[in-house]
């Protein structure tokens, strides 16, 4: 694994904390042998679209939680640090032997209502093959899914994306104290962890420095969220909350120990899953009442979220920059490819 040299931040009130999370990060152990790729004939990937699928339901609420389950966000917020991290992964290229991809994670700071700052790792190249998985990032995980990370791409970019975030959540967590540290999906542990940097390591982090870890989610498969979603939707009250824990254990009895609410933060905004880690020593309400008062939200979505994303986002001129960085590193020799979509469809005009 490479980490290209354009880290960037802003700097924070507290600047000493956020230093101190970024080179921890930027100097941890990410080591992998880029030197494999000498030579070798590789395909560059040249399509990084995405597309992303909205919570919400298309069916009318079927039960009525707004007249016995509503909650309000605890009436004492204080003042407290609110981290929020999100990532990214591409495709680079492929050799005969395994794939080249990318990745950028994004740490956002808040404070007060307002962003204090914020720090970025990335782009992060990683070669995956047999021997470098096998020998640099399989700790914990099973020959089956170590396959499967070779030989399905969008496995494999899930496994970057979460090497990358819970590493970053690690050093939130060990960096900071009596703070929130929010990660963008449901907390859900992964058979694609590390043991060294898994969900559990996380939770423990935040448990010994009082930080208090929660998943925001805007997507959701289980009927029962978008139902409770689409009638949070309907009234016009904010800062209220479901909690649904109850309820989806009994459909899902190891589903885990998590707490499982929807939350709707402003008036006439979206409304999106929360889960709460178990290790959390403060109630849901307070919780959400303090991600409210020291974040701010852009459509009813937390600001830090939303720059992280932004910030690890890898766009297409940074993928050119990587090709080209390991074109001439690593001497290797581009095989051409055509676009086999665009030479079947063509073009009407």
């Amino acid at each position: 694994m490479r980490m290209m040299n354009n880290q960037l931040k802003l700097i924070p009130n507290n600047a000493e904390a956020y230093t101190s999370f970024e080179q921890e990060f930027r100097f941890s152990s990410l080591g992998n042998k880029l030197e494999n790729l000498e030579g070798k004939r590789v395909i560059f990937r040249t399509d990084y679209s995405k597309e992303s699928i909205p919570l919400q339901s298309l069916s009318r609420p079927v039960t009525n939680y707004t007249s016995n389950c509503l909650r309000d966000f605890g009436n004492n917020p204080r003042d407290r640090t609110i981290a929020s991290i999100d990532s990214s992964c591409a495709l680079v290229g492929e050799t005969d032997e395994g794939s080249i991809y990318a990745g950028r994670v994004a740490t956002v700071f808040a404070e007060g209502g307002s962003i204090q700052g914020y720090c970025r790792a990335g782009p992060v190249i990683i070669y995956l093959d047999p021997n470098t998985l096998s020998s640099s990032f399989s700790t914990g995980i099973t020959k089956k899914i170590s396959n499967l990370i070779l030989f399905d791409r969008a496995i494999a970019e899930r496994y970057v994306r979460i090497y990358l975030e819970r590493r970053a959540q690690i050093q939130a967590a060990r960096s900071l104290s009596d703070s929130i540290i929010v990660a963008d999906g449901a907390l859900r542990t992964s058979v694609l962890e590390q043991r060294e940097s898994s969900l559990k390591s996380v939770q423990d982090v935040c448990e010994e420095n009082f930080n208090q870890l929660v998943g925001l989610s805007k997507t959701t498969s289980l009927r029962l969220v978008s139902n409770a979603v689409a009638e949070l939707q309907s009234i016009q009250k904010s800062q209220v909350f479901v909690d649904l824990t109850n309820s989806i254990k009994a459909l899902l009895p190891n589903c885990g120990s998590n707490r499982i609410v929807v939350a709707k933060f402003s008036p006439n905004s979206s409304v999106f899953r929360v889960d709460f880690s178990p290790s959390n020593g403060e109630e849901e309400g307070q919780i959400l009442s303090d991600m409210k008062y020291n974040d701010s939200f852009f459509r009813g979505y937390p600001e830090t979220l939303r720059l992280a994303h932004h910030l690890s986002v890898l766009d297409s001129s940074t993928i050119s920059s990587v090709r080209t960085y390991l074109a001439r590193k690593y001497d290797l020799i581009q095989v051409p490819s055509d676009d086999l979509r665009a030479t079947i469809l063509g073009k009407l005009v």
